[in-house]
């Protein structure tokens, strides 16, 4: 069985003003070998409703019946996960369409490196 090199978790509790922003910015990323696991923290607004809009492959949809927090519901994200690399995604996010590319290439060339960030760039209010 082939494994994906990345596995993105999104816990999702409510996030339905972002949430088609934040996932069109994974799927649409440069490097695509990944799967997302979204899970629903029991959400009370559209954002299950958004999440099942999509059909692509690689989303994992997973329901939490209740609220379970976050730490527990990233816990059960990686137990979940089957990639070489885990990516943690919020669902009031939006990254930019290398960020997985850039960051594949990083930890492969780096192996002793366990965990790395990135940047922000803020929205302009006017």
């Amino acid at each position: 069985m082939r494994y994906p090199k990345i596995s993105v978790i999104m816990p999702v509790y409510n996030g339905a003003h972002y949430l088609r922003e934040a996932i069109e910015s994974i799927l649409n990323q440069t490097f695509s070998d990944f799967e997302f696991i979204i899970i629903n923290d029991g959400s009370t607004d559209e954002s299950e409703k958004i999440i099942q809009s999509y059909e692509d492959d690689r989303i994992v949809y997973v329901k939490n019946d209740t609220n379970q927090k976050i730490c527990v519901t990233l816990n059960k994200g990686l137990d979940l996960a089957r990639g070489e690399y885990i990516a943690r995604m919020d669902c009031d996010d939006i990254s930019m369409p290398m960020r997985f590319e850039k960051q594949k290439c990083f930890l492969d060339k780096h192996p002793s490196i366990g965990i790395i960030g990135s940047d922000m760039t803020m929205p302009k209010f006017t």
